[in-house]
């Protein structure tokens, strides 16, 4: 989190609000972060002396408290960009679902597929818009990091974010060919065994109450799934 606070500040000063907008935007797609959990951090970050807040009035009357990065605060950041490259811890609860779905029948397993697939189509056309929005000069942020800087900078920063959108499309596009081979591997298990369902499956279907809105695997915003 600090770090993507941090990147992002070094593009321009901003404010918790812009900030979490940030990450509705576009940073999301690789770090998602709600206003519970920025607003702790960039006051970590300000006592810590890496970024610095100054209220500012909006209008006549609003005041808000906005954020910039600080010598320290940048020599923090480059430090860890040159640093090794980190990785998430694995967790997957989807696959978790997955392996013990034994437990249900093939009918669970189809739904529970063709969801994966739906997530991952949307997020692979989304990720893709927002690649092309950048490419094409229309990412009001990415514009904003171009400001001022020379010719040759400009393309680096914009081969880093081509590089990057595209690696997550490829994901997106390993999750999708990956769930259709899934379901022809069902299609073949079920011409073989039918219908298969785990003894008290059906049962407990029944008794459990519907999940509704929380079982679908919608894809609203960036955040929806890291």
């Amino acid at each position: 989190m600090r770090f993507a606070i941090l990147g992002s500040l070094s593009t321009a000063p901003a404010s918790g609000y812009d900030l979490a907008r940030q990450f509705d935007m576009g940073l999301g797609w690789f770090w998602s972060a709600n206003h519970s959990q920025i607003y702790p951090e960039l006051r970590r970050l300000e006592a810590e002396g890496l970024i610095e807040g100054a209220v500012t009035t909006v209008g006549e009357k609003l005041e808000k408290r906005v954020y910039a990065i600080t010598g320290a605060g940048r020599d923090d950041l480059v430090s860890w960009v040159t640093g090794p490259p980190q990785y998430r811890p694995n967790r997957d609860p989807e696959r978790i679902q997955l392996i013990f779905s034994d437990l249900t029948s093939t009918s669970d397993v189809r739904r529970h597929l063709e969801r994966h697939l739906q997530h991952y189509v949307q997020r692979r056309d989304m990720v893709r818009r927002t690649r092309d929005s950048i490419s094409e000069g229309k990412h009001p942020r990415v514009q904003q990091r171009l400001g001022g800087r020379q010719p040759g900078q400009q393309a680096f920063t914009l081969l880093l974010r081509e590089i990057a959108y595209d690696g997550d499309v490829e994901r997106a596009e390993l999750e999708v060919a990956w769930a259709q081979r899934a379901l022809r591997a069902l299609d073949e298990y079920e011409r073989r065994h039918g219908d298969a369902t785990s003894p008290g499956a059906s049962d407990r279907r029944a008794e459990s109450p519907s999940r509704g809105a929380d079982s679908e695997n919608e894809l609203a915003s960036p955040t929806a799934r890291p």
